[in-house]
């Protein structure tokens, strides 16, 4: 993490499943609705030969697009939000902190949730899924302005400069395996759980644990204070 002075200007990165709610829903979805051959390329990834994306669109495109609407209402009944986001994002809104969700999930489920929680204005990117796409063209997209990553899909670290206009520094809250360049190669701040933490322990980044967004507050009003 870098060196920082006074009065510093801040912008929030924050990770969806497993992050902002308590479970990995993407994962759940697969799991539960996903072709039965699902589990091979989560084989290949784990051997090695498929990276992060690869293994993304093998699952993405075992996906029945007839069973959106069913998978959006399997997500809103599975997902919980952890305590103490809305309190987070206000005080980041008083503290003119930009904000913004980043995920390698699937924007169909990350929109439904949100919306629930009445946080549409929230700005999100996300991988958009092609269902049934095994054999008619790329399994997943992403909007014009999202820049990709050969290894982990939608390149994070990217929406992370992007942030940084006005040398904001970046407090990135996060929790997997996707979450490591991010983490690495530029968060000023890094807070993390489960994978990520482990990660941190192990290469030596500083950072701070959380267990809900209370917790990110905390860290946020030390950093807003100087």
């Amino acid at each position: 993490m870098r060196n920082v002075n006074k009065n510093m200007k801040l912008a929030l990165v924050l990770d969806f499943d497993g992050t902002i709610t308590t479970k990995d829903i993407g994962v759940e979805i697969i799991k539960k609705y996903a072709g039965a051959d699902w589990e091979v390329g989560l084989r290949r990834w784990r051997t090695g030969e498929f990276n992060q994306q690869q293994l993304m669109e093998w699952e993405f495109a075992r996906l029945p697009s007839e069973r959106l609407p069913e998978m959006r209402e399997f997500a809103l009944k599975e997902a919980i939000v952890r305590p103490g986001l809305n309190a987070l994002l206000e005080l980041c809104r008083s503290n003119d902190v930009p904000v913004e969700v980043v995920s390698n999930g699937m924007m169909f489920y990350i929109e439904a949730v949100l919306g629930r929680e009445r946080l549409s204005d929230l700005a999100f990117v996300a991988p958009i899924p092609t269902l049934n796409g095994i054999g008619n063209g790329p399994a997943v997209s992403f909007s014009k302005a999202v820049e990709t990553c050969e290894t982990t899909g939608l390149c994070k670290c990217a929406r992370a400069r992007s942030l940084r206009a006005g040398d904001r520094k970046i407090v990135f809250v996060g929790d997997g395996i996707s979450d490591f360049c991010i983490a690495e190669e530029e968060a000023d701040f890094i807070i993390a759980r489960s994978s990520l933490r482990d990660y941190c322990v192990k290469n030596g980044l500083t950072h701070n644990q959380f267990d809900d967004f209370n917790d990110v507050s905390r860290v946020m009003n030390s950093l807003l204070a100087g």
